[in-house]
């Protein structure tokens, strides 16, 4: 359910057309239009994707953006002991969020900086931005490129410490940016909104700041100070909460998660995987939630016993991914999709009846943790496929939190 991508290619004709002045008019109002009114958690890094080529102030060396980036990749480099491929990685990613401005608010989801933290203007997605210290909610004053050096060092040497190793020591330019798109800016299981910026923009901080000299330094990787500091972890947790609806209906029979691997309370979730609030999406909802491959793949079951109804392929009625659609005795309509790569992915045939831990097909991860074929799982109380398809980006119940219904059929199952 991922239109948004084709939408925006159309945006972008338009903004070359216009100009850029009228572009960043265009991106504002798109931007608070997704978030006006909801109050979910959704991603807080929502991308200025507006170019698939190397473009735009950063490469002029007299503006500050270049500055900007020449002092993230020295910083990075020499104080962090990190690759040039990472922090070329890293710099990518600053130029598809922020391009590379220390000051780029996005009112609706309440984020600013280089690499768009939340907490700047509200906390509808966290408060990463002040966790540091130098950095004072909306004071502008204080987001100075000292301070959101300090802040990225902070958290590589704190809740993020994963990522300076991951991304570190990396020696590809593309699975350097990749990585960071993943585990720094937490778009796990939302791989199709990584675009084309952030990745040219990536290869040319690499080829611009001299990357293929620089190989990491494990001694500065190593010694730098790392914790597992219990409430920078929680503060972690806290930016990808979930909300949504599904506690008011009632359910019955026996439930299960799609993966196996899921523990009984629950998927790890984060950002745009989250059922409801998106700041990607049309209408900025998100009908379902999507369980990325780089924590869950393999085996992908029932969730409940029904019938499989229809199975849909790339190309029917205009979807671009293969759909299992079940219909259950209970009265639910459940969608399995995008995990699919063809149809040797799938397991089951229309008509098949199946109970709740079947195997309906398999999710396969990607080589690193990148897949366009992560399993989006939706849950209705529409059993005609149409209709609910003409529903998916309408925040009006037809779609249900699967996280909220799965938990209390699970939890009424042991009352029993």
């Amino acid at each position: 359910m991922k239109n948004l991508k084709w939408w925006l290619t159309g945006l972008v004709t338009a903004i070359v057309a216009t100009g850029a002045i009228v572009g960043v008019m265009i991106f504002l109002l798109f931007s608070s239009v997704l978030n006006g009114g909801k109050d979910c958690d959704s991603s807080d890094n929502p991308s200025l994707e507006v170019s698939t080529g190397v473009s735009g102030s950063y490469t002029d060396k007299n503006s500050a953006e270049y500055k900007n980036g020449k002092a993230i990749f020295e910083f990075l480099t020499k104080e962090m002991g990190f690759s040039g491929a990472g922090a070329a990685g890293a710099i990518g990613n600053a130029i598809g969020e922020s391009g590379l401005k220390l000051h780029n608010p996005n009112p609706g989801g309440g984020v600013n900086g280089l690499f768009q933290w939340s907490g700047w203007s509200n906390t509808i997605n966290g408060s990463r931005i002040t966790s540091e210290g130098s950095i004072k909610a909306g004071d502008e004053s204080t987001l100075t490129l000292e301070n959101e050096l300090k802040l990225v060092k902070y958290e590589l040497t704190h809740g993020y410490s994963k990522v300076k190793h991951l991304v570190g020591k990396a020696t590809d330019v593309q699975t350097a940016t990749k990585n960071w798109f993943l585990y720094y800016e937490g778009m796990v299981g939302n791989e199709d909104q990584f675009g084309n910026l952030r990745e040219t923009g990536a290869q040319w901080a690499y080829k611009e700041f001299g990357g293929s000299a620089i190989t990491a330094n494990d001694n500065i990787l190593n010694n730098s100070i790392e914790t597992t500091d219990a409430s920078q972890r929680a503060q972690n947790d806290a930016d990808y909460a979930q909300c949504g609806n599904g506690n008011d209906i009632e359910v019955s029979g026996e439930w299960c998660w799609p993966f196996a691997s899921v523990p009984k309370e629950g998927p790890k979730l984060v950002g745009e995987q989250n059922y409801g609030k998106s700041d990607s999406r049309t209408n900025g909802y998100h009908d379902g939630v999507d369980f990325g491959d780089a924590l869950y793949s393999g085996d992908v079951r029932a969730i409940h016993s029904g019938k499989i109804v229809k199975i849909m392929k790339p190309n029917d009625s205009g979807l671009g991914f293969y759909l299992i659609w079940e219909i259950t005795d209970d009265g639910y309509g459940i969608a399995y999709q995008e995990f699919a790569s063809d149809m040797s992915d799938i397991s089951v045939k229309e008509g098949d009846i199946v109970n709740a831990g079947d195997k309906l097909g398999v999710s396969r991860k990607g080589d690193i943790g990148i897949n366009d074929t992560h399993l989006h799982l939706g849950i209705t109380k529409e059993k005609n496929l149409q209709k609910a398809l003409s529903k998916v980006f309408v925040d009006d119940g037809t779609w249900l939190d699967p996280v909220q219904v799965i938990k209390k059929g699970m939890d009424n199952s042991a009352d029993k």
